[in-house]
């Protein structure tokens, strides 16, 4: 089972992007462009990883909106009490410009989603009408790896307690197939739970070392074996975890994903926090339902029950 252990922190929907860049930094990722004039705009985030070996680049905004940098609209800025819009964006970026302090290799931006997935499958801003939004934010970070989960729970609000988006940013945990960590991290991935690049897909930087490069970023499928027994966290079996994988027809399997699992059971509903006791230590899952709660959701997940380790 995961050691990756998920953090609860209660916070107003605004926050919640400023506070993954902050927990980013204290892991050991790097802001690339911390010495540019919009350094409180565009985060170009590095790490070497926890070993030290890869190359781990992704670029971060706070903007619902998918232009160029240089075309952003302050009216998009999630972080702002009077904008409305949900989500940040981002790009799987291969290097970093030093000249213009912005990321190299990819053009395209992409949702990133924090709450109510987007207006059709991956793209147009979703407005949340509140003055004021509480949301429990449980979050993980090392130098590889981002997960974090967004839970709406205000009590001001009772019809949207509950409603979750589960983000991964990171590499997998096993590979399967040869892959190239430099000059930039090629498994590198970002996957969602709704609003995401494609259905039952991750988004990755690039494919595998004898797959051969492509110009831009690209997605790879996701699936998890749902007749493996992993873990029975109860003594009458009702509930199983499994991971998710990564693999397609042009790779065949490709790697594993760690720090969340898919559930399967009865007798458990979504809010629920079951216990596995392993070498003798307690350790809680709390499980999540993250159907979006608009039409039109790309999921990367393969499902909708997913769980988390927490404290």
């Amino acid at each position: 089972m995961t050691n990756k252990i998920c953090k609860l922190h209660r916070l107003e929907r605004r926050e919640v992007f400023m506070k993954i860049i902050d927990e980013m930094k204290k892991a050991g990722w790097q802001q690339l462009n911390a010495d540019k004039p919009d350094k409180n705009n565009i985060f170009v985030m590095y790490s070497t990883g926890n070993d030290g070996t890869k190359n781990n680049y992704i670029e971060l905004r706070p903007y619902d909106n998918l232009a160029k940098n240089s075309s952003l609209s302050s009216q998009y800025d999630i972080r702002e009490p009077n904008v409305k819009y949900t989500d940040g964006s981002y790009r799987l970026i291969r290097g970093y410009d030093k000249e213009d302090g912005s990321g190299t290799g990819e053009e395209a931006w992409f949702p990133l989603v924090f709450h109510q997935g987007k207006a059709n499958y991956s793209s147009g801003a979703i407005a949340l009408n509140y003055e004021k939004y509480m949301v429990d934010l449980y979050l993980y970070v090392d130098k590889d790896t981002v997960i974090y989960c967004v839970y709406a729970n205000d009590d001001e609000i009772p019809s949207h307690k509950g409603k979750t988006v589960i983000g991964f940013i990171g590499l997998p945990d096993e590979y399967y197939q040869p892959e190239l960590f430099s000059p930039y991290s090629c498994p590198f991935s970002v996957m969602f739970s709704c609003g995401s690049r494609g259905q039952t897909a991750t988004h990755i930087t690039d494919r595998s070392k004898f797959s051969g490069s492509v110009p831009y970023s690209d997605t790879n499928s996701t699936f998890y074996w749902d007749k493996v027994l992993l873990k029975a966290p109860s003594n009458e079996g009702k509930i199983v975890f499994t991971p998710l994988y990564m693999g397609d027809s042009r790779e065949g399997f490709r790697g594993k994903y760690d720090g969340f699992y898919i559930y399967k059971g009865s007798g458990f509903i979504y809010g629920d926090i079951t216990e596995i006791v392993e070498n003798g230590e307690i350790h809680k899952y709390k499980l999540f339902y993250t159907s979006a709660p608009i039409a039109n959701q790309f999921n990367s997940f393969s499902d909708y029950y997913v769980a988390l380790r927490i404290e």
